[in-house]
């Protein structure tokens, strides 16, 4: 290894979990840095006795000092190597990305060995976040390469949520790539259509539930109340189904319109919907005061345990909610209830709704374990690359 390479040496004894590809190295396994090292350049990571492990993102700003890149010291992270990894997980979702389904997420960050980078597409349109100042440096080289390598028009970037502060980096958003007409488009999923919002939330759309939309969509009937609704999917899937009429809770400003569009992109009328502005929290205590009943419920919250430090707060406020909910569930109703934090693991997620379960006196069933869409797959190595989790209950 050259003199001028740039390096980082770990504490004795900290270099096990690197060796075993987690991606991870976080501030306090690091001994010692070179001199010149600066944030978002590529260093090659070395145990105490000087071995090599990896190649990796650094950042001083971060309590993630390495992400890891590469473990072949001769295979140093360059443009030919990411182009190789936007290469591996295009050739991957090929085969999902069809004239029913164009709303594909098309790089999931550490599962593609990216860490740092997502991207949805919307027909040809790419959604590209960044969070790393290692990616941040190369941004336009990346919308091109993606938009080459996937035959996309256009690469939009909008990076702007919690985890570039977090990384030291401003919000950054706009056209990155190509041409676009509107920030507005319109993409199909599983045959249905969905209006996307390329300035709205994240990426404009939650793909990662395709498929459990469509499960909770074949099991739904009769009235039917989606809980944080955001764009309406579920209630879409669902309208189209058994499900007669649909009452949609969300606080966002933008889901009601959101809402609108989509229920008209699928012809489903307006008597057959209504949404309700506020605190899902504090509605659904308002409907079981008013005795309130449905047989159909969907409960989508955001994230309560952003990390390990609010697991415990977060799995509380899982509880309750999930509480509140089963009291308005019918006899012999269906309920599908989700857990997007990704400290919050399936056998903690399984004990929360117990919990509450218990507590609403209900004898609950579980129909089915509900992941994450395989456009976002877990690599076994990182555990965390693993949020999202379900339960569809009778």
């Amino acid at each position: 290894m050259s003199s001028m390479e740039k390096w980082v040496i770990l504490e004795k004894g900290r270099e096990r979990l690197a060796q075993k590809h987690n991606p991870w190295i976080y501030s306090g396994a690091v001994r010692k840095t070179s001199e010149n090292i600066e944030d978002g350049d590529v260093v090659a990571v070395k145990s105490a006795g000087g071995e090599f492990i990896a190649w990796g993102h650094y950042n001083s700003k971060s309590g993630i000092r390495v992400r890891l890149l590469s473990w072949a010291e001769p295979e140093r992270p360059d443009e030919a190597w990411i182009s190789a990894r936007i290469a591996d997980a295009c050739s991957l979702r090929k085969g999902m990305i069809t004239s029913d389904t164009t709303i594909v997420r098309l790089i999931y960050s550490e599962s593609d060995m990216l860490p740092g980078i997502v991207c949805d597409i919307f027909g040809k349109v790419g959604v590209m976040q960044v969070s790393t100042p290692g990616f941040d440096k190369i941004k336009p080289f990346l919308a091109k390469k993606i938009a080459e390598t996937a035959g996309l028009d256009a690469v939009f970037e909008r990076s702007d949520g919690d985890g570039r502060k977090i990384e030291g980096l401003p919000a950054s958003n706009g056209l990155l790539f190509g041409k676009l007409d509107s920030e507005k488009i319109v993409a199909r999923e599983n045959g249905l259509l969905f209006s996307v919002d390329l300035t709205a939330q994240k990426t404009g759309f939650y793909a990662d539930q395709r498929d459990n939309r469509r499960i909770f969509g074949e099991n739904a009937f009769g009235e039917m109340v989606d809980i944080c609704a955001y764009s309406g999917a579920f209630s879409v899937y669902a309208l189209k189904n058994s499900v007669k009429h649909s009452i949609l809770l969300d606080i966002s400003k933008e889901s009601e319109a959101l809402v609108e569009e989509n229920m008209k992109l699928n012809s489903i009328g307006r008597e057959r919907y209504e949404f309700v502005r506020g605190d899902a929290f504090e509605l659904i205590r308002t409907f079981a005061k008013e005795r309130r009943s449905f047989d159909s419920i969907v409960l989508d919250p955001p994230k309560l345990a952003p990390s390990n430090k609010y697991l415990e707060k977060g799995l509380r406020a899982y509880k309750d909610l999930n509480l509140n909910a089963l009291n308005l569930l019918k006899k012999s109703g269906v309920m599908a209830t989700f857990s997007c934090s990704g400290a919050v693991t399936l056998a903690d997620f399984r004990s929360a709704v117990a919990f509450a379960a218990h507590d609403a006196g209900r004898e609950i069933s579980i129909l089915k374990q509900l992941h994450q869409a395989p456009d976002h797959p877990i690599r076994l190595a990182a555990p965390e690359t693993e949020y999202l989790k379900g339960l569809l209950l009778k």
